[in-house]
Parts: C-alpha cells; sequence; structure tokens
C-alpha cells in the first residue's frame, strides 16, 4: 500500500496530481494529512480526497505555537505510531517541508520505501532558504526513489550519491496546466497588476526594509496596480502599515485558484516564494526574485527570473522589458505524474 503524505499547501497543489493519477490507474493507496499547516490550506483540501489519516489534533489546543522542534517531533511520534499500525510499502513525499523530512525519517526508520518527489532543489547554503535545504538534502540521501524535476536538480542528486533518480519534470506544470483548463485562466493582452508575496523567514529580519523598498518602486510607477497579498506571519503583518503609495493594495492571503488568476493577469511577479517561480513560467511572466540564491536556477536561465536581493527598484527596468517568449515552462510538461506514478508501480 503507497501512502501519499502532505500537511503544507504546496505539497497538497503538488501532489494533487500524483493522487489524480493514482486513481486513475486503480493503484492503491491512502493519504496522510499531517496539520503541520491548517491556516493556509483550507482552499486546496478540496483538490484531494478527505485525508485516510491526520495528525491535526497534535496541532490543536492550548499549545498551538511550534517552533520547528516541536512540530518535527510531533509528526515523527505520530508516523510512528501509523506505521506500526498500518503496513505501507512506500511513502510519497514533497518538497522540503518539515512534514517530508520527518515522514522520511520515519518512513526510513521503518524499512518503508520513501518516494521523494521534487528532488535534488539545491542552492548550497544551509541558511538560505532555512531549514528548507537541510531537510531535502538529507530526504535525498534517504530516499529510494528519487523525482528530479530538472536536469541540474538531478546532477546534483548525482553528485550527493543519491540512489534511483529519474527526471520527470515537476508536478507543478501539471496542477497548474489541470486548474488553468479547469477555471478557464488567460492573460490579459495588457496587463497592469503586479503580484508581490514576501514571507521567508530569511527575510523577516529585513522585512521593513524591504517593505519600504516596495513603497519607492510604487511611488515611482503610479500606472502600475500593486497586489500584495499578506502573508499571515506576524513578522510579515507588522509592517503591514509602512505602506503609504495609493497603488500598493495589502489584501487578505488568497486561496490557490485565485492566485493563479493573480499570476496570469499580472505584468510580472516580485517575490521571495519558490512555487511562484515555477508558477510564473507557466504564464510566461517576469519574476524579480526577492533573495540571495535560488533553488530554481532555470527561471534564469530562461530569461524570466533575476536574484535582486534587496535591491527591488534598481531592477524593475530589467522586468518591464519585452519578455522571454518562452514555448513552455522549463520545470515540465505537464506529465509528471503519469511517469512518477508508472516509475513507482514498476520499481521494487
Amino acid at each position: 500500500m503507497i501512502l501519499v503524505a502532505y500537511g503544507t499547501r504546496p505539497e497538497i497543489i503538488k501532489l494533487f496530481p500524483v493522487v489524480r493519477e493514482l486513481e486513475r490507474t486503480g493503484t492503491p493507496f491512502k493519504t496522510l494529512f499531517t496539520g503541520q499547516q491548517t491556516d493556509l490550506y483550507a482552499d486546496v483540501k478540496d483538490l484531494v480526497p478527505a485525508p485516510d489519516y491526520s495528525f491535526a489534533q497534535h496541532f490543536s489546543g492550548a499549545d498551538k505555537h511550534n517552533t520547528l522542534a516541536k512540530s518535527f517531533i510531533k509528526i515523527c511520534s505520530a508516523a510512528e505510531e501509523l506505521f506500526a499500525a498500518h503496513k505501507f510499502t512506500t511513502v510519497i513525499v514533497q518538497g522540503d517541508t518539515t512534514t517530508a523530512w520527518a515522514l522520511a525519517q520515519i518512513g526510513f526508520y521503518n524499512k518503508i520505501r520513501v518516494a521523494h518527489v521534487e528532488a535534488g532543489l539545491r542552492t548550497f547554503d544551509l541558511e538560505n532558504p532555512f531549514p528548507e535545504e537541510a531537510n531535502r538534502v538529507l530526504i535525498g540521501q534517504l530516499a529510494s526513489i528519487n523525482f528530479a524535476p530538472t536536469k541540474g536538480s538531478q546532477q546534483n542528486l548525482k553528485r550527493s550519491g543519491a540512489q534511483n533518480i529519474h527526471m520527470v519534470g515537476n508536478t507543478v506544470v501539471d496542477a497548474v496546466e489541470i486548474i488553468r483548463k479547469e477555471y478557464q485562466l488567460a492573460s490579459p493582452e495588457t496587463p497592469s497588476t503586479v503580484l508581490v508575496t514576501l514571507h521567508r523567514r530569511e527575510n523577516h529580519e529585513i522585512m521593513d526594509q524591504l517593505f519600504d523598498e516596495l513603497n519607492r518602486v510604487a511611488n515611482a510607477y503610479p500606472a502600475l496596480n500593486f497586489v500584495l497579498p499578506i502573508h499571515p506571519n506576524p513578522n510579515v503583518q507588522k509592517h503591514r502599515n509602512r505602506f503609504t503609495a495609493p497603488n500598493m493594495n495589502v489584501v487578505a492571503p488568497v486561496g490557490y485558484i485565485d492566485m493563479l488568476r493573480l499570476i496570469a493577469s499580472s505584468a510580472f511577479l516580485i517575490t521571495d516564494s519558490g512555487g511562484l517561480q515555477e508558477e510564473a513560467s507557466c504564464f510566461n511572466k517576469k519574476v524579480l526574485i526577492v533573495r540571495e540564491t535560488t533553488e530554481r536556477p532555470e527561471i534564469i536561465d530562461a530569461g524570466l527570473g533575476r536574484l535582486v536581493g534587496k535591491e527591488i527598484y534598481a531592477n524593475i527596468a530589467w522586468v518591464l522589458e519585452q519578455p522571454a517568449a518562452l514555448a513552455a515552462s522549463p520545470f515540465g510538461d505537464g506529465k509528471s505524474a503519469v511517469s512518477i506514478v508508472k516509475i513507482i508501480s514498476e520499481t521494487k
């Protein structure tokens, strides 16, 4: 029996195409929601069936403040009990979350085959992003099957000594294509909106500077309408009143479908998100990456992304130039889930 494990919104987004393919092929599987993230996942939970197992109860009650260590311990403890009670042959994890690392670790201890979706992404800097870089490196070493999304990630895995590596593309392209068709998402001919998102832990200490920089950009470009769905993290929320530019619109967090609509209707993006770099490429949108490093260099190689650190204003001229014309996203062809399920079924 296969177990598909997820605990955050990005994991559901990138695993629901795999779940649909498991259903389509009649492959036996169960799903697990760890409860790692309950405030941002409600809008995507319907993309997957109701979970067969849930650890959400461990994240409720009086002790709602969870450090990285507390979350890891809670998930590991609950996973150990689950694996003792049920016999799984494979646990599928995605990306670099606490959920993915905890399930991979406990799966390994229980001699359950670990299949790592989106394996091999690297910045080679354990502080950026933190703790995700460490999580994905560790998972790659434990995994029995590593599904690399790109040639670069495949090479990273080979150099690290990881085993059973398959380059299959990124399931986010599958997800965007499915949703684009089901919700008929399209880009306007002359978009004037700029989507902005900032939330990464390594940017929390400079969030005030980043918000001031955004204010400067918005004042300098009054014809553009900046939309910032503000992250619920208090380290981000406390700076929201720094914006004074009339064309800087701070809104509540939006659901995933609405986020894709914003991407489709945007002229370009300003973000420190990893996933948005991939999703922007599906709509052929340029991205100013508010980070010092990226584990997705393909977006830069394709001419759609630029690392800007804190220097957002200085790079607006580049992003307003003619966009690169991509025939397809550098992250995949929308058939990743088919390959993943086929390989898992055929690999013993």
